[in-house]
């Protein structure tokens, strides 16, 4: 059915049929067309050559202003109304401007290569609010705890800052150094701040469930991820879990490794990460070991219910029971796919009540860590958060649920304008955890055409599409069935049951004169928006026939 056939079935006032939404979104998104080409573009349209390439692009919370942190040292604003650029900040950092995040609908934190962070009135643009210094290498992403009022940045030199944006000081804000993970390229938080999502040059994901940053950097004091990460290896997990630093019980911080990826796919350099809207899943990019191959994973981040992880432990314990009563014979080491995804607890729990380092870092150390040196790395954009507070509801009349009700949550977002359900349900995909404790739901191998450079993917507002920078000069649309289903539906219906699927691709869009790094949609319009290495910007907006 045609959107033409859905609008004249509306008018005569007939029920919505089983897949009109799906029909809608799909219709939609396959319609976006970049409103002009890169080169037409006038001036006011686009970003100066001077200002580099678009590192990041990042809408403010309200969708009324579009950020672009730009390769040589400038901030740039952009009207999504007009599309014209309505401010610059030149030199607004003294290194490449990384990334971008709103902490209000007027004011926002800029990282950069200088390894500072700047906070910024977009009111007034001629002089910093505050320049928080603490980083020794290259600033690469950061991120805002609303509710708690924390400005977390994560850099080059492996180290997660806290800064309170709310404790001033005569030299910037209060922080607090909350991990030390070497390798680390990115960390995200989910829309709700319950969950921290973290990436590495070693080929794994982190996960930090039930986050509770009060007490962060305490319960995690002694923790080294490297070296559990190799205990889990080296087949250690039955060992490791009587010590006190394991615990599936816990209730805050909890910490767990996932490195489960696609057949063929010998993750090495993740460097892109983004959230799903509801904090459903975690899109990562990856290069594999052999810089051959570059792909796009979905791994599902959801918190198990202590029963699954009760269960899933006891069937474990079980079977390195029966093993360990087996004759001894010579084994080949090996990596057991049990030993992918682990809960590890916190290594101390000594909370003596502000917990504070005197941590401040003068070092003018820069660490340079590019991919080939060919280009500085980029921070991509995250989708933003469209999910208010959850209202939990029985499930639809006529609908079968095994075993108890499966709480759904409800999403509110009257300022949006793209298509959304009334309801969206919050059930796992699969009911029942793997055995093997993967988290592995989708994946897709993307172009190698291009070498060198970090390019990072975004979700669509609704969850149900993927933006990915693709080949030389374009992106394209991925999602998760050919129906373009919201994701714990394309599970639930898919062929392969509760095996990794890959991505379908909606639609495939050449719309620059260079390669993409960097994508967003905005959070209030139906509007997908891309930069290239020549600092150009692309509107992408629908063009229904």
């Amino acid at each position: 059915m045609s959107l033409h056939e859905w609008y004249r079935r509306r008018e005569r006032g007939l029920p919505p049929r089983i897949g009109d939404t799906d029909m809608i979104h799909r219709t939609i998104f396959r319609a976006l067309r970049p409103k002009m080409l890169a080169n037409d573009l006038p001036r006011p349209y686009r970003c100066a050559q001077d200002c580099g390439a678009i590192c990041n692009l990042e809408f403010s919370p309200d969708g009324t202003m579009l950020a672009a942190a730009c390769e040589y040292k400038s901030i740039v604003l952009f009207d999504p109304l007009t599309e014209k650029q309505v401010c610059a900040v030149d030199n607004a950092h003294d290194g490449s401007v990384n990334c971008i995040r709103f902490v209000d609908n007027r004011t926002f934190a800029s990282c950069s290569d200088d390894t500072t962070v700047a906070l910024w009135d977009s009111r007034n643009l001629s002089t910093k609010l505050r320049t928080l210094n603490g980083h020794s290498g290259w600033v690469k992403n950061i991120e805002f705890a609303k509710q708690a009022g924390i400005l977390i940045s994560s850099g080059l030199d492996g180290v997660v800052y806290g800064w309170e944006l709310n404790n001033s000081t005569e030299q910037g804000c209060t922080y607090q150094r909350l991990l030390y993970m070497p390798g680390l390229m990115r960390c995200r938080l989910v829309p709700d701040e319950t969950r921290l999502v973290l990436c590495t040059t070693s080929g794994y994901l982190m996960l930090v469930h039930d986050l509770h940053l009060a007490s962060f950097a305490g319960d995690l004091v002694d923790f080294r991820p490297n070296i559990h990460r190799l205990n889990l290896m080296r087949k250690q997990r039955t060992a490791s879990r009587k010590t006190p630093a394991v615990s599936h019980s816990r209730k805050r911080n909890r910490i767990e490794f996932v490195n489960d990826f696609p057949p063929g796919d010998d993750a090495e350099m993740i460097s892109g990460l983004a959230i799903h809207p509801q904090g459903w899943c975690a899109l990562s990019r990856n290069i594999s070991y052999d810089e051959k191959t570059e792909w796009s994973v979905v791994h599902d981040i959801q918190s198990w219910s202590e029963e699954e992880e009760e269960d899933t432990c006891s069937d474990q314990e079980n079977v390195d029971t029966e093993k360990d009563e087996e004759p001894e014979t010579e084994q080949e080491p090996y990596q057991d796919a049990d030993s992918r995804n682990v809960f590890v607890g916190d290594a101390k729990r000594q909370f003596n009540g502000m917990l504070s380092e005197s941590t401040w870092c003068n070092s003018s150390t820069t660490q340079r860590n590019v991919i080939n040196n060919v280009f500085p790395s980029h921070s991509g954009a995250t989708c933003p958060s469209l999910a208010q507070a959850p209202h939990l509801r029985l499930p639809p009349n006529g609908t079968s649920v095994d075993g108890d009700d499966v709480p759904t949550i409800t999403i509110s977002n009257q300022k949006a304008v793209w298509p959304t359900d009334a309801t969206v349900a919050r059930k796992r995909a699969s009911k029942q955890v793997p055995a093997d404790g993967g988290r592995l739901l989708y994946y897709i191998q993307e172009s190698n055409k291009v070498e060198g450079y970090m390019r990072e993917a975004c979700f669509s507002p609704d969850g149900r599409v993927i933006c990915s920078p693709h080949d030389e000069y374009g992106v394209r649309l991925l999602a998760f069935n050919e129906h373009c289903n919201e994701m714990q539906y394309a599970k639930q219906y898919g062929s392969s049951g509760s095996e990794p699927e890959i991505l379908r691709e909606l639609q495939y869009k050449p719309c620059h004169p260079h390669v993409v790094i960097s994508s967003q949609f905005s959070p209030r319009f139906p509007l997908l928006v891309t930069g290239c290495l020549l600092g150009n910007i692309v509107w992408n907006l629908p063009v229904l026939s």
